[in-house]
């Protein structure tokens, strides 16, 4: 562990780190040999790691589509490359085989994008900096993706901030600032007719005197109110893109309701933009429509600044879906026939690392206990635990505090009138039980009343306290079509609660989390349920397909072997060719 870490401590992307982040660093590493000629990494291949050379050499080769050899390079000790596959998944641009025999150093993305979203003050220590000629810290491409987590930190406090532990954020936008000033410009108009009737009208009857005062100021605080709405009416109104969904988030001014539109990237089928009018080029705002293959259909990012930003970071995304599922497929269809053939990997581990002491993110390290009893969102294993809000809570209890009030006033209205002290007590405390039975059961009752989200089921449990009956609903995750989260009025806005509907094929009826906080971020769990039950779906069907290709390659080689297959391509040349 002392040799990773110092050897760790010494590399120019690690050498901004204190001695803290160094040793958290050195327990996300793992150390593997190879031999001479061993395939270290397959060209198009999928990657998602940083390979570090501790020893030994490597050779990099680039392959064209003629098969003709292009670039070339080599590592030796001390070496890494793309340092932005800890952020994002990549495609191998080359294979790399092993040119001497040695070992690496290699880091997880996934588990280093934990470190950093756990630790967001490692990312400052990360950038990037040059001395002397010597590069320090990440390289730019990395660096952006970094400075996509400190957002997304910073974020998570605010309304946008539902995004999962595998997002990053590609753009967050509003509509354009000219659009604002249009929607104020009505309310402003209205402030300064008010200031001019207030010097034209005139004040020599009392009514025109009342009038003078009365009508300006009336049309001064409608204008105010307006403006002040269409204010937080703007900054309600946002889109998201990030690498797995985008998001339109709308803020109904007049039914003060927010509805929130979340779509997975891999079901964008086409990007449109408009810019209708001559002031919409000149400019430049315009509507980005995207089509989807989802329920919702199109999806308008409307009058926002430049909506092409829109277009090429979602063609951007789309392309670098495809290549990752082309990539992804590559690697399983080799990792498939390599078992099947039983052959060896090209990478072994070396001695296995004693895992320092579990760390816990500071937000994590208080009150874990009363968060998993009574938190509105709790994490064990595959299973989210939600609970309704603390609103309902409060409203549920309210009743019973006030009786805790009444109590106090008897006890003090019972002394002060010299009631025996006996009979007080007496009253306080046969009431004041039934008042903490009472309390209790309200307290129990919004705690076991709780919503579920699993690998495989979204449950809905209705139960009394102290198991006096339950009621359950539950529904597939292969079913779900849809899922709308929506915070309905305006203290559900002001203190981000709502309702997430799950609209579910067949009869059985849809299933709503009612009352539920930030239901932005349970939709979004519910969605990267959906994904990631397609995807282990697509890997068992391609798996159970890989398996039929690999044993069609054994049967394959086998005839081929045994010479039981006939040559399909003639060899020699024809008599009257050769005569000619």
């Amino acid at each position: 562990m002392s040799e990773r870490r110092e050897f760790l401590a010494e590399l120019p992307i690690f050498a901004g780190l204190g001695d803290t982040a160094v040793d958290a660093v050195a327990r996300l590493t793992k150390e593997y040999t190879f031999e001479e000629g061993a395939v270290v990494a397959y060209q198009r291949d999928v990657v998602n790691r940083l390979y570090i050379v501790k020893e030994g050499r490597l050779f990099a080769r680039t392959i064209d589509n003629n098969g003709i050899p292009r670039d070339t390079k080599s590592f030796f000790p001390g070496d890494y490359f793309r340092d932005e596959w800890l952020f994002i998944p990549g495609v191998h641009s080359a294979t790399v085989k092993g040119a001497e025999a040695g070992r690496l150093y290699i880091i997880e993305g996934p588990d280093f994008v934990r470190l950093l979203s756990d630790f967001p003050s490692i990312i400052d220590e990360l950038a990037p900096s040059e001395e002397n000629g010597v590069r320090y810290g990440l390289s730019d491409a990395a660096w952006n993706e970094a400075q996509k987590l400190k957002l997304k930190h910073k974020m998570r406090a605010s309304s946008a901030g539902a995004l999962l532990q595998d997002e990053t954020l590609e753009l967050f936008t509003r509509r354009s600032r000219w659009f604002l000033l249009g929607t104020l410009l009505p309310p402003a108009l209205l402030v300064m007719v008010a200031a001019v009737l207030l010097v034209t009208i005139p004040s020599a009857t009392p009514v025109q005197s009342l009038l003078r005062i009365t009508l300006p100021i009336l049309l001064t605080l409608i204008g105010m109110i307006a403006f002040v709405l269409r204010l937080i009416d703007f900054r309600e109104d946002y889109f998201i893109i990030t690498n797995r969904h985008l998001t339109h988030h709308e803020f109904e001014l007049r039914r003060f309701r927010i509805h929130l539109i979340k779509i997975p990237i891999n079901r964008i089928q086409t990007v449109e933009i408009l810019k209708p009018s001559l002031l919409a080029n000149l400019f430049n705002i315009g509507t980005a429509r995207v089509t989807t293959a989802a329920v919702t259909g199109a999806v308008l990012f409307d009058n926002i600044d430049n909506p092409g930003a829109v277009r090429d970071i979602l063609q951007r995304l789309m392309g670098h879906h495809k290549e990752l599922e082309s990539a992804q497929t590559q690697a399983a269809i080799r990792q498939s026939i390599e078992q099947h053939f039983g052959v060896e990997p090209q990478l072994t581990p070396a001695d296995a690392v004693e895992p320092g002491p579990v760390v816990a993110a500071p937000r994590e390290q208080r009150f874990s206990g009363l968060r998993r009893r009574f938190g509105w969102r709790v994490v064990d294993g595959n299973t989210i635990t939600y609970r309704r809000s603390f609103f309902v809570l409060f409203k549920r209890i309210m009743l019973p505090l006030l009786g805790y009030v009444a109590l106090g006033v008897w006890v003090g209205v019972g002394l002060g009138f010299n009631i025996p002290t006996q009979i007080v007590l007496s009253v306080l405390g046969v009431l004041g039980l039934a008042n903490s039975l009472w309390f209790i059961w309200q307290l129990e009752d919004w705690r076991n009343d709780i919503f579920q989200l699993t690998d495989r089921f979204v449950i809905d449990v209705d139960r009394m306290p102290f198991g006096f009956g339950e009621s359950r609903r539950q529904a597939a995750i292969t079913n779900i079509q849809n899922v709308d989260a929506s915070r309905p009025g305006f203290l559900a806005t002001l203190f981000n609660y709502g309702f997430v509907t799950i609209d579910t094929a067949g009869a059985q009826t849809d299933i709503v989390f009612e009352y539920i906080p930030n239901p932005e971020l349970v939709q979004s769990d519910i969605f990267h349920r959906i994904d990631e039950s397609r995807r282990q779906q697509r890997l068992r069907d391609e798996g159970n397909r890989r398996e039929e290709y690999a044993l069609l390659l054994d049967v394959y080689r086998q005839a081929m072997e045994q010479e039981r297959i006939p040559q399909r391509t003639p060899t020699g040349i024809p008599n009257d060719l050769e005569d000619l």
